[in-house]
């Protein structure tokens, strides 16, 4: 018999950042997977509304939208009451919670996704009081309660542990994968007119380096900005795309860009707020360089997705970051400091001996983020966790 599975799916409802691509890259690589038609059935779960992605459409994914008529649609009552009473209800044999809360009312068996990130920004970062208090306390019960805690870093594992004080034996790394779409372009009159459209609309003259995602602090985007104004005159031919959501409290990278711009006395440092999933994929593949260097990360997917475009990344030197890369990309030491920060985008750009050796070495990195591999280690993993109904 089939066994069946439940995914909490709220993140599918919204503009998909981080956990909504990646979900929706795990659900579509789970139907393409025949052995899994065999062997699992999956009720997919929403809040406030059942979105319109073709690949749910699938008869492998049971669509369910939970609400209680007498109150309005509300994420806590969907996570916490809902979701444990349509465990029960449905038959599950299992649930998949990739969201970092486990629900106050208990469900018998459980995966559920942790990150050390998600742990740093509880404690220390930014989020709002009530965000970071609700993290605090469902994570913890996600890692004290769940069957199995999942990971995406063996570094992220390794946190974990030590964070929360559960067993190793515990946790299983499994990373994200990349999304496919993401890809080196050939450079086609179409697709060169695409990145013209793009560079005309950010306002970019000529060369560029790009940061993307959600500008937490931890994330140094104010530095990396700081870190450019300082050698700006050296490139002057090249501008920094920052495309970052801004996650500081109070926001700052819109003023921040102004006063670099006024200072230097061009339109270095170009503001986007959102850029579509083929804007990015366009700019990855036209980039100079891909600016991430989170100091604290679970994985991060931004670097290595613009590395499978063709573009070199300058990352955090740290455990994570040569676990994924090797030796496949420009390294920061000090993220706090803009000096160090700077250098290091000089070298990323002039030393065209080691920008040709990332390239050429990509595949090794990127081929270990295939969505087929790792939807098959998914499924490997449901059928472990919740195959014994005891």
């Amino acid at each position: 018999m089939a066994l069946k599975i439940g995914i909490e799916c709220h993140n599918l409802e919204k503009e998909k950042f981080g956990v909504g691509q990646t979900l929706l890259q795990l659900l579509k690589s789970i139907s393409e997977d025949e052995k899994a038609r065999e062997k699992f059935r999956f009720v997919v779960y929403f809040n406030k509304k059942i979105p319109q992605d073709p690949i749910l459409d699938d008869p492998i994914f049971e669509k369910k939208l939970l609400k209680c008529k007498l109150l309005p649609p509300s994420f806590s009552f969907f996570y916490h009451v809902l979701l444990p009473i349509a465990y029960k209800k449905d038959g599950l044999d299992g649930i998949f919670l990739p969201a970092y809360m486990m629900p106050i009312l208990p469900v018998k068996k459980s995966i559920v996704v942790l990150t050390n990130d998600v742990y740093y920004e509880s404690h220390f970062g930014n989020l709002p009081l009530k965000y970071k208090m609700a993290y605090r306390i469902f994570s913890w019960l996600a890692a004290k309660w769940s069957s199995k805690v999942l990971t995406i870093s063996e570094f992220s594992k390794k946190e974990l542990a030590k964070l929360y004080k559960i067993n190793i034996d515990k946790i299983e790394s499994i990373p994200w994968g990349l999304n496919e779409n993401m890809r080196q372009l050939e450079k086609s009159p179409e697709n060169l007119q695409k990145i013209k459209e793009i560079k005309n609309r950010l306002g970019v003259k000529g060369r560029f380096i790009l940061s993307v995602g959600q500008a937490f602090p931890r994330r140094k985007i104010k530095e990396a900005m700081l870190a450019f104004e300082k050698i700006a005159d050296r490139f002057p031919d090249i501008q920094y795309i920052v495309a970052n959501i801004d996650k500081y409290n109070p926001p700052i990278i819109d003023g921040l860009a102004k006063q670099i711009n006024e200072r230097i006395g061009r339109q270095t440092i170009l503001r986007a707020q959102y850029l579509s999933q083929d804007d990015i994929l366009h700019l990855f593949n036209h980039a100079e360089l891909l600016i991430y260097i989170s100091s604290q990360e679970a994985m991060g997917l931004p670097p290595i997705e613009a590395l499978k475009c063709g573009s070199v990344p300058l990352v955090a030197d740290n455990e994570l970051t040569h676990e994924i890369f090797g030796d496949n990309a420009f390294f920061v030491k000090d993220v706090d400091n803009p000096e160090a920060i700077a250098e290091s985008i000089n070298e990323a750009l002039n030393n065209n001996e080691k920008r040709n050796q990332i390239v050429a070495n990509s595949r090794n990195v990127v081929q270990k983020f295939s969505w087929p591999v790792i939807a098959s280690k998914f499924l490997k993993l449901f059928e472990e966790t919740f195959q014994s109904k005891t």
